[in-house]
């Protein structure tokens, strides 16, 4: 053991060279005894210091943490040196011993954000997968698709035969993404269709919705993007709550459909009770997924929508929660479209010779009690000009039509317990004299419409069976020289 001593020990003794580190080592230590407490330091071992060689002549007092001088016989190796150790401290009677300062405690950092962050995931049938990430981010994935069969039945020609054709395919293929980023208050939405029907109009982009939705306040919310113009309520609704396998003929022809632009809207208008909705937008006219311009326009629209029993899921065709309290949701709707060069105002071929103006309006109502649902509307369109005008590259004159009618449908149905149900629906669609004589023709030889249909839901609207039959007959209804249409799907969300 080295005992270390007081100054007033011994005489003070001069400390060889090689035996520096040793001599640092000795007053580190004094030192720590002379020292106030916080003050004082670990004993650190001599080899941490970078020691020299051992002195010539051993030192007693000098030799701590050094090994001994060699003294064997001359031409012997000196023997191996061992590691500097640190000394043992042995307290002097009356001195305070050191003890050894505390190693010092570790600092806890405080959480980071993503360390506080909660995530969440979920999924169910119909739901589609959703993970959240407290109320900063949410993202859902969500598919559908549907499997079609389809058996066209056209009247008998003059030799009395039919040329019957059949389909049989995915009829639609669909990928939504949705949720909310930086607050639930502001909602997006991008969906994908890649079913072969999916294109119409030879678009080359699988992009139906792309929009975000942010609502300011109980009286004021904004969608900005690609989305249904809200004009009327049977287009609105979305392809996977329909209860028939086909759209009436008046809503196909006279609709808006979707189209880029931006809408302001109140769920509640003036109150959180209010049974008034009102809807206010703004779009580019031209349709979706637009890559070539044209002459400058916008379509302006306006619907006010009214639910007075409070209220109801109008944006599901069908009562399949056959509610107990009757519902009820009327809505009204004017669009103006200037200078489209679309034929059917956001739809339908483009125009080579020019744009027009088409007025819009639309009446629908929806009713919902007891199983029981009832779903009719009108509609309503207009051209400023009939006809289009212009020349071609051969100088040859062009004619080109526009499309101008109205039409109404009428649809009930029936859900029983359980979900079996049976719907039937009856439409019909005019066209103005002098606009486009296709269209004139096929209003008078197929614009009327009567269907009935079957329907097995497994998951309501989300997994489902149909089975349905549509006929387009000329204005008296007669049904031997109808184009018959017989559907059999299965749609499925997931």
């Amino acid at each position: 053991m080295t005992r270390l001593c007081s100054a007033h020990d011994r005489p003070p003794r001069r400390v060889a060279a090689g035996s520096l580190p040793a001599a640092i080592l000795s007053v580190v230590a004094l030192s720590a005894f002379l020292l106030p407490e916080p003050a004082r330091a670990q004993v650190v071992p001599a080899a941490a210091l970078g020691g020299a060689s051992a002195p010539s002549q051993p030192d007693q007092n000098a030799g701590l943490g050094q090994p001994p001088a060699h003294t064997g016989p001359p031409g012997t190796p000196p023997p191996a040196a061992q590691p500097a150790q640190a000394p043992e401290l042995t307290a002097t009677p009356g001195v305070p011993s050191a003890a050894p300062a505390p190693a010092p405690a570790a600092t806890r950092q405080p959480p980071t954000e993503s360390e506080t962050r909660e995530v969440t995931l979920s999924a169910a049938a119909g739901e589609g997968a959703t993970i959240q990430v407290d109320d900063r981010f949410s993202l859902n994935v969500k598919s559908r698709f549907q499997v079609r069969y389809q058996l066209d039945v056209p009247p008998k020609n003059p030799d009395g035969e039919r040329k019957l054709s059949q389909l049989v395919s995915i009829n639609t293929a669909r990928l939504s993404l949705s949720g909310f980023a930086f607050r639930p208050g502001l909602r997006y939405q991008i969906q994908f269709a890649f079913g072969g029907r999916d294109y119409r109009d030879g678009a080359t982009s699988p992009v139906y919705d792309a929009y975000l939705d942010y609502k300011v306040h109980r009286d004021l919310a904004m969608r900005a993007g690609q989305f249904f113009v809200p004009f009327d309520r049977l287009r609105t609704v979305r392809e996977s709550a329909l209860q028939m396998a086909e759209r009436p003929r008046p809503v196909a022809e006279l609709t808006l459909d979707r189209d880029a632009g931006v809408v302001f809207y109140s769920e509640h208008f003036l109150g959180d009770s209010s049974p008034v909705a009102l809807r206010l937008g703004a779009f580019g006219g031209g349709g979706t997924n637009l890559s070539v311009g044209k002459k400058p326009g916008a379509l302006l629209m306006a619907r006010v929508e009214l639910r007075p029993l409070g209220e109801i899921d109008d944006d599901f065709e069908g009562d399949l929660k056959r509610r107990k309290d009757p519902g009820v949701a009327l809505g009204a709707g004017v669009a103006g479209n200037w200078n489209t060069d679309r034929a059917r105002s956001t739809t339908g071929a483009t125009f080579t010779g020019g744009t027009t103006d088409y007025r819009h309006a639309a009446l629908d109502l929806v009713f919902k009690w007891m199983g029981i649902a009832l779903e009719g509307e009108l509609l309503w369109r207009k051209a400023s000009a009939d006809t289009l005008a212009s020349v071609d590259a051969n100088g040859s004159a062009v004619t080109e039509y526009t499309r101008s009618g109205s039409g109404w449908v009428a649809q009930a149905s029936y859900v029983f317990d359980p979900p079996i149900e049976v719907v039937g629906r009856v439409a019909r669609m005019k066209a103005r004299a002098d606009t486009d004589p296709t269209l004139v023709s096929e209003a008078d030889t197929r614009g009327q419409e009567v269907g009935a249909g079957v329907n097995y839901y497994l998951n309501g609207h989300k997994f489902k069976l149909q089975t349905s039959w549509i006929a387009r007959t000329s204005t008296d209804f007669k049904l031997k020289q109808a184009t018959h249409g017989i559907y059999a799907l299965l749609d499925a969300t997931f």
